[in-house]
């Protein structure tokens, strides 16, 4: 550990490929202390590349050691100078020491500490797991391959692997790092239970999913379990879940209801590195299948919101109705959209009793096209989380792209594809996308970008009726038109203002997105942070000035207000109330803003009672 009187201004980047798992966790949970506010800590003058030592206080706890202040206020910790102390005695530095001085109750800080524990496990028997397998380099890999490989988890929240509820077992078999595939397990439900959104007719549908044999396999799976096809309905369930709600005390329930597992039929399906959404291993131009997966990670527990499965083709239909309006989609700001196109899903029906209402989010299923139907020949993915890791050469894994077109070309060229789709959305279409990481694919042909994919907008997609131009109508859900527009604006895809769809775009886009391309070309190229977010503040800037007409609407955002709110993701964990679930942060898209542009603690007021 280096002495706090070390001078700083030698110090290199800390790279993640460095960090033992219980390092990372501790990391990243006293990162997202700080950031959102639950605890302040304060900085002595800057040393190299923005390195200074960082002193703080939890509960009891003294704490110190190296770190830097990024855009947005997010940090970077140097977890090996780490020293805490209590009373001025030095105390262990370890998540149990940290977890016990949270500021939230007994039983909050019993169960965060579970999964921070979790997570830490997970991640080493996943590591030891994955390295007996013989991986491909990751740099050759594209499309559903890559998105498989991309085995770190998110690179904020640190309950990042924490999967509860599944045993070891469950982690070989259905974790994306190590999973060999499996077939999904068929039910059989009352077709007065099944709320169906097919594009054809169902017979159709089944012909044209399952292929001829597949459809002939589970009309006799129907069969051989006494089930008439004109009175029951399929429903495809992950094969894990299915097991976990019918072993659950849920069982007398699924019986009641009259719905009958079929067992295993059809392809094989390998998990997404989100996990619950499927990619089929044996046809890939087959779609990816996103079901309910009860288990706990990251923020959430990992069901799908009743309301959005059922609207989950209306929303697909509505964004692709505007993409293919404008054609400077096509033009200046190419945009793909993988389309939700059906989905089937339990409905509780009325009168209804509270465990079955508890069932509607639990069986269910959403079709969505796959990645090879939007790609000419020639034509690569790479899901945008892909862009700031780093591979086992020590290198980034854009290291190559760097190298043949040069840093400067490639990135400026890379922002613009990425950004200006989502900006000319919001901008002139009034609609905000959830464009995180995993949500967003970036087209290259030769590691040259030349488009943007997105995708899952179920549950991610948001729109202000005051923000909507005139010509483009909400979203029409039909029979469940009622349910939306009897909602509160913020309860479901309807927002009170364009400030909403603002915090969306710009959490997910910057502060918890191309921040970690930020921190790549930081450590592995010395690219300032301050550089990379001057040049989108232009390219916004020049966005605004290439269509004056939107600059009244873009004002309204108040992107480059000097103070702006963004979500606050593991406070929901300590404090679930209103108050906790977002918090200000310095906005590093003002025009030549520091990255902090005021003292530090004057923005960590906001402390958890």
């Amino acid at each position: 550990m280096m002495s706090p009187d070390a001078d700083t201004a030698g110090l290199g980047p800390v790279m993640a490929l460095s960090e033992s798992p219980g390092q990372r966790v501790m990391r990243q949970l006293l990162e997202a202390l700080m950031f959102e506010g639950v605890i302040g800590y304060g900085l002595t003058r800057p040393g190299a590349a923005g390195w200074q030592w960082l002193s703080f206080t939890l509960g009891t706890l003294e704490g110190r050691c190296l770190g830097r202040v990024r855009g947005f206020g997010r940090l970077r910790l140097d977890l090996d100078t780490l020293m805490l102390t209590v009373n001025g005695r030095r105390a262990a530095t370890d998540l149990s020491t940290l977890a016990s001085q949270l500021p939230t109750t007994e039983a909050g800080r019993d169960r965060l500490l579970y999964e921070l524990l979790a997570t830490v496990a997970n991640t080493r028997r996943l590591d030891a797991m994955r390295h007996s397998y013989h991986l491909a380099n990751r740099r050759q890999l594209h499309g559903e391959d890559l998105d498989r490989a991309l085995h770190e988890g998110h690179p904020y929240h640190p309950c990042y692997k924490s999967r509860l509820g599944m045993r070891e077992n469950d982690l070989l078999r259905y974790s994306p790092e190590t999973s060999a595939g499996f077939r999904l397990h068929w039910l059989a439900l009352p077709r007065a239970r099944l709320t169906r959104q097919l594009p054809v007719p169902e017979m159709a549908f089944w012909q044209a999913e399952l292929g001829a044999e597949g459809a002939y396999l589970l009309r006799a799976a129907f069969h051989r379990a006494g089930l008439d096809w004109q009175h029951y309905g399929p429903l495809p369930a992950h094969p894990w879940h299915w097991q976990a709600l019918s072993q659950s005390n849920l069982a007398p329930m699924l019986a009641s209801l009259d719905i009958h597992g079929l067992g295993p039929v059809g392809d094989r399906y390998r998990p997404s590195q989100s996990l619950r959404s499927l990619f089929n291993m044996s046809d890939p131009t087959r779609a990816c299948i996103k079901l309910p997966l009860g288990i706990h990670n990251t923020s959430s527990r990992r069901h799908l919101e009743p309301h959005s499965v059922p609207s989950a083709p209306v929303i697909s239909q509505w964004l692709q109705s505007v993409v293919d309006a404008d054609p400077r989609f096509a033009r200046a700001y190419p945009l793909r959209l993988l389309s939700e196109y059906a989905s089937l899903s339990f409905s509780a029906g009325e009168p209804s009793s509270r465990e079955a209402l508890g069932l509607e989010g639990e069986l269910a299923a959403i079709w969505r096209s796959s990645i090879a139907t939007r790609l000419a020949e020639d034509e690569q993915t790479i899901p945008l989380n892909a862009l700031a890791q780093w591979e086992p050469d020590g290198l980034p894994f854009i290291h190559p792209w760097v190298e043949l077109y040069g840093l400067q070309p490639w990135l400026e060229a890379t922002l613009a594809t990425v950004i200006l789709p989502v900006w000319h959305m919001l901008a002139a279409h009034g609609i905000g996308l959830e464009a995180h990481g995993q949500n967003s694919l970036l087209v290259v042909r030769n590691g040259w970008p030349q488009a943007l994919i997105l995708r899952d907008f179920h549950d991610s997609v948001e729109y202000a009726r005051d923000y909507l131009p005139s010509d483009i109508p909400e979203p029409d859900f039909g029979p469940r038109q009622g349910l939306y527009s009897r909602a509160p604006d913020n309860q479901f895809y309807r927002m009170s203002g364009p400030e909403a769809l603002r915090e969306l775009v710009m959490d997910t886009l910057f502060i918890y997105n191309l921040s970690e391309l930020a921190l790549v070309l930081q450590e592995a190229y010395g690219f300032d942070e301050r550089r990379f977010w001057r040049h989108i503040h232009r390219l916004l800037a020049n966005y605004g000035a290439q269509h004056p007409a939107l600059r009244p609407r873009l004002a309204k955002l108040g992107w480059d207000r000097p103070w702006i709110r963004t979500e606050s993701l593991l406070r929901r964990k300590l404090q679930t109330d209103a108050a906790s679930t977002s918090h200000q942060v310095p906005n590093a898209l003002t025009a030549e803003a520091p990255l902090v542009p005021k003292p530090i603690n004057d923005y960590h007021q906001e402390r958890l009672s």
